[in-house]
């Protein structure tokens, strides 16, 4: 059966599973990818609404939409044109800047997102192996705010220096520096004031998994 109902708000879209609690985190989500939108009728002072086909397919589901409108996406290592690369994005993934926020376990992307072929070379990134994620927290800040877009290198899963990794740590993913200890694994915040290192023991840190390098950040200038 279809929703006959194809635009939402900030405020109906919060609650669904695999997008930002707070209709300030749906705004974020939709200015940094870009979501069709338009303005709410018979409202003033700037309320918007999206369409749905902008929204990951497991969200059109929970709205109704069984079949869901995906659309049509590139292989990930062809070009839009010689400039420009498809990078696989992970929006449905709540990757934690404060503390562990829990999500299920999204492996399939939920879209693609373009990146300059040139910048990829200058970082070293191989398309096939980088990603795409959004920070949701502020505890990396001033370094990573709320809502920044990540690109990810899947390769890079050596802890080197003071570099930034996205980890996984059973059902919670978070975006830190890491920090290798004689008696486990430190996780390290930048907002260091607000929020504390997270100690992990030998035995907690032997279920950590690092899924890669945070090598770019995409950030919103207003």
């Amino acid at each position: 059966m279809r929703n006959a109902k194809e635009w939402f708000s900030a405020n109906e879209l919060k609650d669904l599973e695999g997008l930002p609690n707070s209709p300030q985190g749906i705004n974020k989500r939709a200015r940094t990818q870009n979501w069709i939108k338009r303005e709410k009728d018979g409202v003033q002072g700037g309320a918007v609404e999206y369409h749905y086909s902008s929204l990951p397919l497991d969200v059109q589901r929970q709205l109704g939409f069984e079949q869901g409108q995906e659309v049509q996406k590139a292989p990930i290592s062809e070009t839009l044109n010689e400039n420009v690369l498809m990078i696989d994005s992970f929006s449905s993934i709540n990757v934690s800047a404060g503390f562990g926020s829990f999500n299920e376990g999204v492996t399939k992307p939920d879209e693609q997102t373009p990146y300059s072929a040139a910048l990829l070379r200058k970082l070293g990134v191989n398309p096939k192996y980088a990603a795409v994620f959004w920070a949701d927290g502020i505890s990396m800040r001033p370094t990573i705010d709320d809502g920044d877009q990540m690109l990810v290198d899947l390769k890079r899963k050596e802890i080197k220096g003071d570099k930034i990794y996205l980890v996984q740590n059973g059902s919670s993913v978070w975006v830190k520096r890491v920090k290798i200890r004689w008696d486990g694994v430190e996780l390290i915040s930048d907002n260091r004031e607000e929020y504390p290192p997270i100690i992990l023991s030998k035995d907690e840190a032997e279920n950590l998994q690092v899924i890669g390098q945070l090598v770019h950040l995409g950030k919103n200038m207003i």
